[in-house]
């Protein structure tokens, strides 16, 4: 397991918002708000029911709800349910042509609210689990990226992290 230091966001006087390391309570000494960002990368096994342990740094933001929905990766996305409403927003921005609402159907209809339960679990609907090759006792990667959870394949994952990090090298190239 890896993480790193927790990090917030920060909305400046300007209205920017900039990733700054947490600190206690509820806003900093200027009165600034912030919200938690999830970091990191951890490795669990899904339990005979389908559930997978959230790390306990993302639970306080995952505590009042979560959606579990398909991404665009074969992997699975975690959002607290308000950051879910902001992606829904999204998507029903786009296009109402045939291509948009595919788009819409595929992330509302394979979409599901789960609440954690008391040992910071979240079941992955059966659906789900087959969309991201997950089965029971299947190692899942836990990843932290920015404003939601994403749900991997260990191996899947790790292939995709080493062909990320080989290109991320090369991007200045």
């Amino acid at each position: 397991m890896t993480s790193g230091a927790k990090w917030v966001i920060v909305a400046t006087p300007t209205g920017r918002r900039v990733g700054v390391p947490a600190r206690r309570g509820p806003s900093n000494e200027n009165g600034r708000s912030r919200a938690e960002v999830f970091l990191g990368e951890y490795f669990h096994s899904l339990d005979e029911k389908g559930r997978v342990v959230m790390p306990s740094g993302f639970r306080r933001r995952l505590e009042d709800g979560c959606v579990v929905a398909k991404g665009q990766d074969g992997q699975l996305l975690l959002f607290p349910t308000s950051e879910f409403e902001a992606r829904a927003a999204e998507v029903r921005e786009r296009p109402q042509n045939r291509s948009g609402r595919r788009f819409a159907r595929t992330v509302f209809s394979g979409a599901d609210l789960q609440t954690l339960d008391k040992s910071g679990r979240v079941l992955v609907k059966p659906d789900l689990r087959k969309f991201a090759v997950l089965g029971v006792s299947t190692e899942v990667a836990v990843i932290g990226v920015f404003d939601h959870v994403e749900l991997w394949n260990k191996e899947q994952y790790l292939a995709d992290r080493d062909a990320g990090d080989e290109s991320y090298v090369e991007e200045d190239e």
